[in-house]
């Protein structure tokens, strides 16, 4: 205004020539023009109109006249009318998104860099509310959902008669008129609406004073303006009024706003991800959120929601008025304007300008990029897309979160959730959370609309480790392991809050399984999968940058402890290794205890933890560990793995061997089929776990296919690959497998030796020198590089012994085999004894020492041996006994392995060693044997097994070690002839028969004749083994082949205590044999003096009569004498 007035001061001393040529080129003519003009100010005030007072202030000296109309038309008018503006082949999407707030199933808004950018389609954004809550505790707890859910809980209103669970755009993000724009109070507004009256109006009084007050002053070319102007001026001003509010108030009704109000302290946050291409754009990672003062909680709030409404769509008579009002006002108060004086031209110019700028200036403050609370981790996020991770972090105000493994908990014993009256502990309410993020942008989720966001490489490794588990777990009970309906393994962790004085929480998560449909297959929440590993990697890679881009390696083992162990080493080499670049490392890990991590640039220092190079992301590494902790818990249901094992070759030249197991196979390939890694990612997962539990297949020398394959190559003629098998094996093993598999070695040298072939006996020769100068390990060890690990004394002396062994058969050998006699020089060189001292035979008859050693030469150093074909030698217990008790430990294995090779054509040879092995209790001669599937059941020519021959020998230490190796407590196949427990009962021994029963031995079995175990027991005249049988639920009247039950047989016999023991235990008193007669008639005809006062007292029948007419012999019972004290 005081613009205005300053003009009209100087308006009496400008020539009015002058004012002529300015009108006639600028305002006349350019000036009104501007009014149509203003696109991007005019689309900017449209979109955000959202009320009648906005609709107002956008009429009042109006800029982008003909943007308004042709708006009204790409709106709201027919297919018709958008031709005539060009845009007849557009789309409804195009329209709302230039010129309406609201979203719709085609329109959504994302932030770009601190600005809001209205897209096409359904971009992924995730609008979450989070409000104070009160839990059955009645303690404060933090809900957080979606806007619905909060609706739903009544922590939010609306303030709509419409429910707004009808909205399909309900979860669609309103950002622009939420937190986009920081709208100022109402009262700029209102002044804005009062000051745009005021420009206007006031032009319009200044118009008519010049036109009517003071035309003298303001002439048009010298002459008073025309009439026609001011009206067409009024009129025009008045109609574009009218014509550009209801344009306006049309594209504000074209959509409809919902008004939430928190009912409860609340705050919203809008979450999007980065590396988001929408067409040609890519939006970055961004985290809005809408609190109270202080980054609080608060009531305060509301919330805008603006959707698509049709009302005006086919409404031709407004739509028309209103563009033909805006047409025809703009016509009239242009025309108006160019018959009026030049300053009227001037003044309309500068109102419209001013309520231009006023317009804007009520929507300048807008969001900055400082208002991105994810700005500072953009960057790592970027990695892989863990904005999820970040934004739990984030609610839950947490600083780190690292999986420790868990203690072990017992087979078969779940882990508990945490009961409902414990408060859950920082980390499990991160979990919580993160797990509620997970499914809120995933497609399980059905209320929420936007797309899932499945893209993230975390969620795919999620995913797949939850089907490697659910795989796995189907796998694993096809085995027939029993795991229930349900299964749980727990996962450690340790999270520390953000706050200062925060400690670091420990607390265990479980994951639970379930069976689920009609086939009963596992399923695991691949939501909770994705929140443990998400979170853990976010905090790993936040204090570790280098984790998300560097070369990662894995710790070979469960810890750094087994890491750094020389049979980790070995069963790495055994199981594992191919063509992986393996080093010992320092410990780059430090406190952590996780299984991976990087080594560091310009370090290649040398330490002593075995580990594995790879190229998985740092998602696969920790996904993996996560499984390793499943298997572990897993396996704890198992109590052996099964299958068979065997040295594979790679159908590759240069791949070396490798040990397999079919259920080893099976696990690799599930875990090849899930992505979880390679092979060989499988491996270093399965082996360690599997070496935990003690269930990693024994793969020795000994193994049946191993031995089928040295047997082929042997048949074949092929000594060398037979050698560097069994080599291969000797190098890699360790504890007893290390030393079955060198002892298997010494046996092929012995083997060897005695062969018919040169090239066998001289390879032969050569492997015995070679093990007699250094242990086989030695070298293989030294290969990896330095190390700490030393050989122990014990393994020196074992070692030194086995040399001393083969030595002595080698020399034996050469004496015997005429062909071999010229390596005794070498032998010799290399100390080889001729003779073995007896190291116990101090206390032995020195002839019975040196035929037991002739028998053992003669055993081990015969090129052949002359056998009977079911008779054993008779000096092989002698030959046992001594190298038992001289603990020659490899010549007992060469022993028994000659035993075992001829016990097919003499079985009694396998039945003496398994009585010799539990005579002399030797656990290695019964493992030996067991390994070999040797029969432990087996029977002599007599149909004794070894079990027999103890119970013979009435040792009972050696049933019970025969009985825990798993002789049959009945005996074999082949022992009819002779029961166990029936032999036991007839020799009276009570302590071996109570094992037996303990055992299994069964009380129904018959000898040959038809006896029964309770006549065995009777004929021992031991009450206490009669008793025992009977506690064992033995029957106690069975009928033997001479038609008497045990009573009968007692009775006949006299035993007037078993008599009165039976009866006490029930036994029917008047049970009669094939002729009828009881008990009772036998004692009397036997002239018993004991046995019918017993049965008389015990209720026996003395009326019964026998098939030949006999009787008791007693017609009154009153006449009998007392039983004898």
């Amino acid at each position: 205004m005081l613009s205005t007035l300053f003009f009209i001061s100087l308006f009496p001393f400008v020539k009015a020539d002058d004012w002529d040529d300015f009108t006639n080129n600028l305002a006349t003519d350019l000036a009104p023009l501007i009014t149509l003009f203003g696109e991007r100010l005019t689309k900017q005030f449209l979109s955000e109109s959202i009320r009648i007072l906005d609709n107002v202030i956008f009429a009042l000296s109006p800029l982008g006249v003909l943007t308004a109309v042709v708006s009204v038309v790409r709106v709201c008018g027919s297919s018709s009318l958008r031709a005539f503006v060009g845009r007849a082949q557009e789309g409804p999407a195009e329209a709302e998104s230039e010129l309406l707030p609201c979203v719709s199933q085609s329109t959504a808004e994302l932030f770009n860099d601190g600005g809001i950018t209205r897209v096409f389609g359904r971009p992924k954004i995730l609008e979450i509310v989070a409000w104070e809550d009160v839990d059955y505790n009645k303690e404060k707890v933090t809900r957080v959902s979606t806007l619905k859910h909060a609706l739903l809980e009544n922590a939010w209103s609306c303030n709509s008669d419409v429910s707004p669970f009808q909205l399909s755009e309900l979860n669609i993000p309103n950002l622009s008129l939420n937190t986009g724009i920081k709208r100022r109070g109402e009262v700029w507004f209102n002044f804005a609406a009062i000051l745009g009256v005021v420009l206007q109006t006031g032009t319009v009084i200044y118009a008519a004073l010049t036109v009517f007050m003071y035309p003298q002053h303001f002439q048009k070319d010298g002459k008073a303006v025309a009439s026609y102007a001011f009206p067409l001026y009024l009129i025009g001003t008045t109609l574009l009024f009218i014509g550009m509010f209801f344009c306006a108030f049309i594209l504000e009704r074209s959509s409809k706003e919902y008004h939430f109000k928190a009912e409860k302290p609340s705050k919203i946050y809008w979450l999007q991800p980065g590396n988001q291409h929408v067409g040609d754009q890519v939006f970055n990672a961004f985290l809005a959120v809408k609190e109270g003062p202080g980054s609080s909680m608060s009531k305060d709030l509301s919330y805008i929601k603006s959707i698509r409404d049709r009302r005006f769509d086919g409404k031709y008579l407004e739509i028309y008025s209103t563009l033909a009002s805006t047409i025809m006002g703009f016509i009239f108060q242009f025309v108006g304007l160019r018959g009026l004086h030049a300053s009227i031209i001037l003044t309309q110019l500068g109102s419209t300008f001013l309520m231009a700028i006023i317009r804007t200036c009520l929507r300048t403050e807008r969001m900055t990029p400082n208002d991105n609370k994810m700005k500072d981790d953009r960057e790592l996020m970027d990695h892989k897309q863990q904005e999820l991770d970040c934004f739990a972090f984030h609610l839950e105000n947490v600083e780190s979160f690292n999986l420790v493994p868990p203690p072990d908990q017992p087979a078969n014993v779940p882990s508990h959730s945490p009961t409902p009256h414990v408060k859950a502990s920082l980390g499990m309410r991160l979990i919580q959370r993160r797990t509620e993020l997970a499914i809120l942008t995933s497609n399980s989720n059905q209320s929420f609309n936007n797309i899932a966001w499945d893209e993230m490489p975390i969620r795919q490794m999620a995913h797949s480790l939850a089907q490697l588990i659910e795989s796995t777990m189907d796998l694993i009970t096809g085995w027939g392991v029993e795991f229930g309906q349900t299964f749980e393994f727990r996962l450690g962790f340790e999270c520390e809050g953000a706050s200062s004085g925060s400690e670091t929480q420990s607390s265990p998560q479980s994951i639970e399984l379930l069976r689920h449909g009609d086939d009963m297959r596992w399923k695991v929440r691949a939501s909770e999968m994705e929140a443990v590993l998400g979170l853990w990697i976010w905090s790993l890679c936040k204090s570790d940058n280098g984790l998300a881009t560097a070369k990662l390696f894995r710790l070979v083992g469960l810890d750094k402890e087994e890491a750094s162990k020389e049979e980790t080493y070995l069963y790495f080499r055994k199981w594992i290794f191919r063509h992986s670049v393996k080093r010992q490392i320092p410990d780059f890990i430090g406190d952590s205890k996780r299984l991976f991590g990087y080594e560091p640039k310009l370090s290649r220092s040398q330490g002593n933890l075995i580990a594995v190079w790879t190229n998985n992301g740092v998602e696969m590494m920790a996904a993996q560990d996560i499984f390793i902790q499943f298997l572990r818990t897993a396996f704890l249901q198992m109590t052996e793995l099964g299958g068979e094992v065997n040295v594979t070759s790679s159908a590759y030249r240069y791949d070396p061997p490798l040990g397999s197991s079919t259920r080893v196979d099976e696990l690799v390939s599930c875990f090849e089929a899930n992505s979880l890694g390679s092979r060989e990612d499988a491996l270093l997962c399965i082996i360690p776990a599997l070496k935990n539990r003690g269930l990693l297949p024994d793969l020795a020398a000994d193994s049946s296919k191993i031995r089928a394959r040295k047997e082929e190559f042997i048949n074949q003629g092929n000594w060398q690959d037979a050698f560097r098998l069994l080599h291969w094996l000797c190098e890699r093993s360790e504890g007893y497998q290390l030393e079955i598999s060198v002892y298997e070695l010494g046996f092929l040298c012995r083997r060897a030796l005695l062969s018919n072939g040169q090239n066998a006996r001289q390879q032969g020769f050569e492997q015995i020198c070679e093990l007699l100068r250094s242990d086989i390990r030695d070298g293989f060890i030294l290969a990896l590089g330095p190390s700490d690990w030393t050989k122990s004394e014990d393994r020196t002396r074992w070692w030194d012994a086995f040399c001393i062994q083969l030595g002595w058969i080698a020399w034996n050998i050469s004496t015997k085999v005429p062909v071999t006699n010229s390596i005794q020089t070498t032998l010799a060189s290399l100390d080889v004894p001729e003779e073995l001292s007896g190291w116990n035979d101090a206390d032995h008859n020195e002839d019975e020492v040196q035929k037991s050693m002739k028998a053992v030469e003669s055993w081990l150093t015969s090129p052949t041996l002359d056998l009977a074909p079911n008779e054993p030698m008779d000096d092989d217990e002698i030959a046992f006994d001594w190298i038992i008790r001289n603990n020659y430990h490899a010549l007992l294995y060469f022993l028994l392995l000659i035993w075992i090779d001829l016990g097919e054509r003499c079985p009694a040879l396998i039945m003496r060693a398994y009585s010799f092995a539990s005579k002399n209790r030797s656990v290695s001669a019964f493992r030996t044997l067991l390994r070999y599937n040797a029969d432990i059941d087996a029977v002599d020519s007599h149909g004794r097994t070894a079990l027999i021959d103890r119970i013979m020998n009435r040792d009972l230490d050696g049933a019970r070690i025969l009985l825990q190796y798993g002789t049959k407590p009945n005996g074999g196949d082949g022992s009819h002839r002779l029961r166990p427990l029936l032999l036991t009962l007839g020799m009276g021994e009570y302590d071996i028969a109570e094992l037996l029963l303990q055992n299994g031995a069964a009380v129904d079995i018959l000898d040959r004749r038809g006896f029964s175990v309770m006549w065995w027991a009777c004929n021992s005249g031991k009450l206490e083994i009669v008793d025992l049988v009977l506690r064992h639920k033995a029957a106690i009247d069975p009928v033997g082949p001479d038609g008497l039950t045990p009573l009968l047989y007692c009775a006949r016999k006299g035993n007037g205590d078993m008599v009165k023991f039976l009866i006490d235990k029930g036994a029917n008193i008047n049970a009669g044999d094939m002729d009828d007669r009881t008990a009772l008639m036998s004692a009397v005809a036997n002239n018993s003096s004991r046995s019918p006062p017993l049965l008389l007292e015990g209720g026996a029948n003395i009326d019964v009569t026998g098939n030949e007419g006999r009787t008791t012999g007693f017609g009154d019972r009153r006449r009998l004498p007392p039983p004898p004290t």
